[in-house]
């Protein structure tokens, strides 16, 4: 009876790869792929449900948090832009405040995901799909683990490069090149 080294799940005999985690199986597969294994984390998510029903629960985490931090965000560059509307000035001021606003929300999405997962190991989207940060130790990721992490989040191009490049270089198909370069991981409870 195989169990698998990452999240403990029974593995069948001629599993190439744990069907929770997506993590190779040692003595698998894995050097030479039979037809239908999975080649990269892609082809896991093109082809492992479970592997499209992690990426899903990941997709909604981030909407959720990105949904509360910009809701918090939008309310103070409204009271910060209500006195221009009033002394008429809201035209020139719009352009330079949407571009601000921009700039400062990617800083805050990066810095408010780095604090809470390395003070509780997940954030409040996280939380709410069952999703946990670990690092290599099984503990919480320290702040330099999640901040670096993290990073790819300050503009929406980097996440979705940091995401497809994670996929494309490993058969494994729960990091994203970040998590891999600090040594996290996401996983579900």
């Amino acid at each position: 009876m195989a169990f698998c080294a990452k999240c403990g799940k029974q593995l069948d005999a001629d599993a190439a790869f744990c069907p929770k985690c997506g993590t190779p199986v040692a003595g698998g597969s894995a050097a030479a792929p039979s037809p239908g294994t999975p080649i990269s984390g892609i082809d896991s998510v093109i082809k492992q449900p479970v592997a499209q029903e992690y990426w899903v629960q990941r997709i909604v985490a981030f909407i959720i948090d990105a949904i509360i931090v910009y809701i918090v965000l939008g309310i103070l560059a409204l009271a910060y832009a209500l006195p221009f509307f009033f002394i008429g000035g809201i035209g020139a001021m719009a352009t330079m405040i949407a571009g601000v606003f921009s700039f400062v929300a990617g800083i805050v999405l990066v810095l408010y995901f780095s604090l809470i997962e390395s003070y509780s190991g997940t954030s409040l989207g996280k939380r709410a799909m069952g999703l946990f940060v670990k690092s290599k130790t099984g503990k919480n990721p320290t702040l330099v683990e999640a901040f670096i992490r993290n990073i790819s989040k300050i503009y929406w191009v980097l996440l979705f490069l940091d995401i497809i490049i994670g996929l494309a270089t490993t058969q494994a198909y729960t990091q994203k090149f970040s998590d891999r370069f600090a040594g996290t991981s996401v996983s579900k409870r």
